[in-house]
């Protein structure tokens, strides 16, 4: 749109200060700009610098502004249009899902999906589990919405307990990573059958880009989220840069205002655009017999965090190599306040909800440790680390095969927690993998009972001469309790990186052990 607006206002020959003028438009990733742009760009490797940044959406500002370019960008740009990111969703399983007198949203699908349930509950086996598309937040404007969604669902720029098992879940639940919007909606036309239990039964997309999509094949209605929707508001971003001079910004004001005037509102609106406050001006085509509205639900803000959400998503999907180290201790039989739990039941219960989340490519095994579960050893291994989805030689899955082992903990003996955290470390340090996230996670309630095994102060030397600072191995401790011996475990974190957290003893303690037995929390 912007490149053929350039071309008719060049055609005009327009002057600033009765010098000619001209307008070059360059096509650049909103995302790749985001990382490009700063005070020193690079002329050798990207050409000559841009006056004007026009990104797809705001996200793109806030991610450009935690890099290297907040000196050279306003605060306030105006927009030029919007199209809200909505929910494209195969109409037959839109209804199943009671659509549309249902308001549907990520967290719906997060909550409905996420453990593992499959569309039998809705009347048809036949389409399997849910799965989504989900185009990569780092570099799609539509994928970093869903994921904020998810993530900031209550808009407080942080993500919480709860927020980081629902992205989790949301995780468990994506089946593609598509580079390209275009090539994906183009699979749905050419499908045979009204419904494909073979694609993505949902995916974020631009509103713009839906309505333009045929209805033909497997037809896609929009779900706009109830969480609210986000816009893709292309600000018009004049850039405060040494290189923009008076004689540039006089140009860039003028054909700015251009694409703010009538012939700019009109090809935006020919092109499926909304107004840059998303309201749906006259001659906007969308058929309201496929689901489309003209008046959006509450129109979300870019977070100021959107950079720190989006790596805290990147880490989530990151491969990991997580090995976790569960006492079973006499002192987990200590009942939990007035839960009616012990603290071993509430292990089981969090540990049972961190396996339904882990996705199967992350790499998992358990030892359970107390005092001589074995003749020569504190600890027992109960699941050999290997990906969680994969069979193991009886035949079961390795998830399932950690869920029972952990139904089937007793609680007894001692805590023998420096003998095993250092054999733990030792394995996990010889199969290192690279390109990974490798964990060591360890949940204790007690302090190191094994009189016959090494010191705090030889575990710590041993640690120290297996640490790698270009192969990090991070201990994750969880000190339940008040009887946690929390500083040994800081020593730990100290030598090894990664932290310490203490979980209350109570219920709420629940989340943050799930979270950490998937090997997401640190």
């Amino acid at each position: 749109v912007v490149s053929a607006l350039a071309e008719d206002w060049n055609a005009e020959r327009p002057t600033v200060d009765g010098r000619c003028t001209r307008v070059a438009v360059e096509a650049m990733p909103s995302a790749f700009a985001a990382t490009t742009l700063s005070p020193t760009w690079d002329t050798t490797r990207y050409g000559p610098p841009p006056d004007v940044w026009l990104p797809e959406s705001s996200l793109w500002l806030r991610v450009a502004r935690a890099r290297s370019a907040g000196s050279i960008l306003p605060t306030a740009p105006p927009s030029l249009a919007a199209s809200p990111v909505v929910l494209a969703v195969q109409r037959a399983m839109a209804e199943a899902l009671g659509w549309p007198e249902r308001d549907l949203g990520w967290t719906d699908l997060v909550a409905e999906f996420g453990q593992g349930q499959t569309w039998d509950r809705y009347g048809h086996p036949e389409w399997g589990r849910m799965r989504l598309a989900l185009p990569d937040p780092a570099r799609s404007t539509t994928g970093t919405a869903a994921v904020l969604s998810v993530l900031d669902a209550d808009g407080d720029q942080d993500a919480s307990d709860e927020e980081l098992l629902a992205a989790v879940a949301l995780s468990r639940l994506v089946a593609e990573v598509p580079t390209d919007g275009e090539a994906l909606l183009r699979r749905y036309e050419q499908a045979e059958t009204p419904v494909a239990a073979d694609l993505p039964a949902a995916f974020p997309v631009l509103e713009r880009d839906l309505a333009r999509h045929p209805p033909w094949g497997v037809e896609l209605v929009p779900v706009y989220p109830r969480e609210g929707v986000m816009l893709a508001d292309y600000p018009a971003v004049l850039l405060q840069a040494p290189w923009v001079d008076e004689p540039r910004r006089r140009v860039a004001d003028r054909f700015l205002a251009y694409l703010r005037g009538p012939a700019g509102r009109n090809a935006y609106v020919d092109a499926g655009y909304r107004d840059p406050t998303g309201s749906a001006p006259r001659g906007l085509s969308l058929p309201r017999s496929r689901g489309f509205i003209l008046q959006l639900p509450p129109v979300l803000a870019a977070p100021a965090a959107t950079a720190d959400l989006v790596a805290v998503w990147d880490a989530l999907n990151r491969p990991h190599r997580v090995l976790v180290l569960l006492d079973t201790s006499g002192s987990m039989e200590d009942p939990v306040g007035d839960t009616g739990l012990t603290r071993l039941e509430l292990l089981q219960r969090a540990a049972l909800e961190g396996i339904s989340r882990l996705t199967d490519q992350t790499w998992v095994g358990l030892w359970e440790f107390s005092t001589e579960l074995t003749p020569d050893t504190p600890y027992r291994e109960l699941v050999t680390v290997g990906p969680a989805g994969a069979p193991l030689p009886d035949g079961s899955v390795r998830r399932e095969a950690m869920a029972e082992a952990i139904e089937e903990l007793r609680a007894d003996g001692g805590t023998g927690l420096y003998d095993t955290l250092h054999d733990a470390y030792q394995l996990m340090r010889q199969n290192w993998q690279p390109d990974a996230q490798n964990l060591l996670i360890v949940i204790t309630d007690g302090r190191d009972e094994d009189h016959a095994g090494r010191s705090r102060r030889q575990l710590l030397a041993d640690l120290a001469g297996m640490v790698r600072t270009d192969q990090p191995l991070p201990v994750i401790a969880l000190a339940i309790g008040p009887e946690a011996d929390v500083r040994a475990l800081e020593a730990v974190v100290e030598v090894t990186g990664g932290r310490v957290i203490a979980a209350r003893d109570d219920v709420s303690a629940v989340d943050q052990i799930a979270l950490a037995f998937a090997g997401r929390l640190w």
